[in-house]
């Protein structure tokens, strides 16, 4: 029995809970965090409303706002640094409709506001596309270089030219005239000629002196009385 009480409790407490309104916010510290959803709410006379989306770089949000025929709200769209990144300005009925792609990670503000004193009911549905992930296989085809070294040997024949030099003796014979002679050429033919004259006279006085000793340089004889 205390079992069912418990479950009964938790689930008015979880319908209590899911009961409360979500109540936009009235600046940035405070805005309303939404989710990809559609959402109604109540803009009062004089009143601005704050709703923030967290995106991821890429992401692309698209938020409309739909309003009645006598109504003209105006919708801004906000980057995290809150500058302005996309607004939609149109008349009174119209659906006013912002589309951006988030550059960077963080919230992105919604801004509903009343233009002339409007108020009343609208509604805003938030839609978040994530961009497709296409993987691409890149095939690279490196081209190496191999550098070969060849040696070639060349027999190259050389002809050499030399040069040998010669010394070439040239004698020349001169005959001198015997005629006519001159006193130097008489003078030592004469002396050639008593020099010639003593030779052969001191040679035939040697040839007499060995003529005149026949016993010198032979052998003496041996006596028969000496045996």
């Amino acid at each position: 029995m205390k079992i069912i009480l418990l479950a009964v409790a938790l689930l008015l407490a979880v319908a209590s809970v899911s009961a409360q309104p979500v109540v936009p916010g009235v600046g940035f510290s405070s805005a309303l965090e939404l989710s990809p959803g559609t959402y109604s709410f109540y803009l009062g006379r004089g009143e601005i409303h704050f709703f923030k989306v967290v995106l991821e770089p890429g992401d692309v949000v698209v938020v409309m706002l739909r309003m009645a025929a006598n109504q003209d709200f105006d919708l801004y769209l906000l980057n995290p640094l809150r500058e302005l990144a996309e607004q939609s300005l149109r008349g009174p009925g119209a659906t006013d409709a912002v589309e951006h792609v988030a550059a960077e990670r963080g919230p992105y503000y919604i801004v509903v506001l009343g233009f002339g004193g409007s108020s009343g009911t609208y509604t805003l549905a938030v839609s978040v596309l994530k961009p497709k992930i296409i993987t691409q296989t890149v095939t690279a085809t490196v081209t190496q270089r191999i550098t070969e070294t060849q040696t070639v040997v060349n027999f190259q024949t050389n002809t050499v030219m030399s040069e040998r030099l010669a010394t070439v003796v040239d004698t020349r014979v001169v005959e001198v005239e015997r005629v006519p002679w001159t006193a130097l050429g008489l003078a030592v033919l004469g002396a050639a000629l008593l020099y010639t004259g003593y030779a052969t006279s001191e040679a035939l006085k040697n040839l007499a002196r060995k003529q005149e000793k026949p016993g010198e340089g032979s052998p003496q004889p041996v006596s028969d009385a000496a045996g």
